[in-house]
């Protein structure tokens, strides 16, 4: 499917052009962790939201800046997104995504005072559900003395530069990968597959909430899996129609990693050569977007606020946690370990720009932080199979250590996990547990 500008993503975390204070919400209605209270100075307590299939109730339509805490409890029966949109409705702002049915998370964050909006999306893909207009009005000031906003101002500048490198380093992995898979050198393309996407993995909530207005959203585009995009269409993976508009990298895999006459094959070269062309041409845009060469939705620069930086880290383990832990995200290769690899490591810059922050406010946090770091990397190193092209550790084959998604087939429950598998899980369920606890200790 060729993404609209409407069809915003099903993984993104903040675009914010805004400054950091507060925010809250109301209701929206239309189709398809308990909260702890917000912390002193600015901000209200914490607001309750009802997902459904058809409906998002929150309990109120507006709250004065600074830091809020969503207690979110999807009642539906389908896997749901609660989203946070600045007021073109185009920017994503926050969000919290894959919240299972019957199950409760929450969503720290703060914004400035001004106009939002909020909706949901069932199932993580199509249109937005009850988009609702919702209110921040002036709260209290804050001050922060000249020490810890020296360090949010560094923060903020070092995980940019971060993002400008990985991009950087994304167009040429990414090229080198689809000028071995247009050779026809398919045991060359297989072996740079995981390695090419490394960098996008690694700041992926971030890159994910830009989109241009012309060819709708990037991540969607990039990196969309068939399996969302079935759901959407209400119809099976296989469609001659959902596999015509499928483009990105996972496209690329389906074909690659099935053999030839597969109902994912490409016809023939050519074809092959239009998905290469075509997930280059959107990667460049994404270097030109956040190298400030051109704008995103709205007209939107590139910018990054030191919410972008908490939310980055946690974001990337949820990622992990919610969806690829049974292997839906390489479905076709099974490099997930690989993916795992990069997440960690993204996590671990986001959360390392933040650390001296984390350490002024709460000294046993960042402990335990950095212990669960340690923790899902000794897991993942239990897996390590040689090196990729580029010298980097190699991973085993996902599906030999887990109970996968196979195919994009039908996803395993938890309850067939591997006794590996169940440990990856809850020591990324761990950490993201730990990271989750960022946002309120130093977001004001």
């Amino acid at each position: 499917m060729t993404p609209s500008s409407r069809a915003l993503p099903s993984r993104r975390l903040l675009l914010g052009s805004l400054p950091l204070v507060g925010l809250a919400l109301a209701a929206c209605t239309d189709n398809p962790g308990v909260a702890s209270p917000a912390s002193d100075g600015g901000g209200s307590g914490a607001v309750a939201v009802t997902l459904t299939d058809d409906a998002c109730e929150l309990s109120t339509a507006s709250v004065p800046s600074g830091q809020v805490t969503f207690t979110i409890t999807n009642s539906g029966t389908v896997p749901n997104e609660f989203e946070i949109l600045a007021e073109d409705k185009l920017r994503i702002i926050s969000e919290k995504e894959n919240i299972g049915p019957g199950s409760s998370v929450e969503l720290t964050t703060s914004l400035a005072e001004g106009s939002y909006f909020t909706a949901s999306k069932p199932n993580m893909v199509g249109a937005l559900v009850g988009t609702a207009a919702f209110t921040v009005t002036a709260g209290e000031a804050v001050e922060v003395d000249e020490d810890t906003a020296a360090l949010e101002e560094k923060a903020v500048a070092d995980y940019t530069a971060y993002i400008k490198d990985q991009v950087g380093l994304l167009v040429t992995s990414a090229k080198e990968f689809t000028d071995a898979y247009v050779s026809g050198d398919r045991e060359l393309a297989r072996s740079l597959f995981a390695q090419g996407r490394r960098p996008y993995e690694r700041i992926e909530p971030t890159a994910e909430a830009f989109g241009i207005e012309e060819a709708g959203d990037l991540d969607m585009a990039m990196d969309a899996r068939v399996q969302d995009l079935a759901a959407d269409a209400g119809t099976e993976v296989t469609d001659p129609s959902v596999l015509e508009g499928w483009t990105g990298w996972h496209r690329i895999e389906a074909d690659l990693f099935t053999e030839d006459g597969s109902p994912f094959s490409f016809a023939d070269d050519a074809a092959r050569k239009a998905a290469a062309d075509d997930l280059n041409k959107n990667i460049q845009t994404l270097y030109d977007i956040v190298y400030g060469k051109r704008t995103g939705l709205g007209g939107a620069a590139f910018t990054i606020t030191l919410n972008d930086v908490v939310q980055g880290a946690q974001g990337l383990m949820e990622e992990v946690a919610t969806g690829k832990i049974v292997g839906e995200e390489d479905t076709f290769s099974h490099t997930d370990l690989d993916d795992f690899q990069a997440n960690l490591q993204g996590a671990q810059v986001a959360y390392g720009n933040v650390q001296a922050l984390v350490v002024a406010k709460d000294e046993a946090l960042d402990k335990d932080i950095s212990e669960r770091f340690d923790a899902v990397q000794a897991e993942l190193d239990k897996h390590t199979d040689g090196t990729t092209p580029d010298g980097e550790p190699a991973f085993v084959d996902y599906s030999t250590i887990a109970s996968v998604q196979e195919d994009a087939g039908e996803a395993p429950g938890d309850d067939s996990y591997t006794d590996a598998q169940r440990a990856i899980s809850d020591a990324v369920n761990a950490l993201s547990e730990s990271l989750s606890q960022v946002a309120g200790t130093i977001l004001h």
